[in-house]
């Protein structure tokens, strides 16, 4: 198993300690609480890479998420979807690709079984979990 050590500074600290009570951890559990945060982050993030905004909503108002990585998700989201990828290539690559291409692609039925799941709209990712720390 890896270790992760960072150098943080009271501010940090304060933050940390105040999340793992809210998460209801106890001190020796670091590790969990950067487990939890870290899939808490993860999932905000995708959210912000395919275009959709996080809200909080309250009794009378509701809030957007708002964060520079957010932001620069976004830009990035959207300067990504109008635009199109351009590929240039020396004639030497171009005479290989050109080689390549004429030989024709002829996939064993296993990639292709894959891939046909792969693309298959009904399927959904697996299941995010983590193991259980104290077993």
């Amino acid at each position: 198993m890896s270790r992760f050590q960072a150098k943080t500074n009271a501010v940090l600290d304060a933050e940390l300690e105040d999340l793992r009570r809210r998460l209801g951890l106890r001190t020796n559990q670091k590790a969990d609480l950067l487990r939890e945060l870290t899939a808490l982050a993860a999932w905000v993030v995708r959210q912000a890479a395919e275009g959709r905004s996080v809200v909080a909503r309250g009794d009378n108002d509701v809030r957007e998420l708002e964060h520079p990585v957010i932001e620069r998700i976004r830009r990035r989201h959207d300067q990504g979807a109008g635009s199109p990828l351009r590929l240039e290539l020396d004639d030497d690559e171009t005479r290989r690709l050109a080689e390549i291409l004429d030989r024709g692609f002829d996939p064993p039925p296993a990639l292709i079984a894959c891939l046909r799941r792969l693309a298959d709209p009904k399927r959904k990712a697996p299941e995010l979990s983590w193991s259980d720390a104290s077993a």
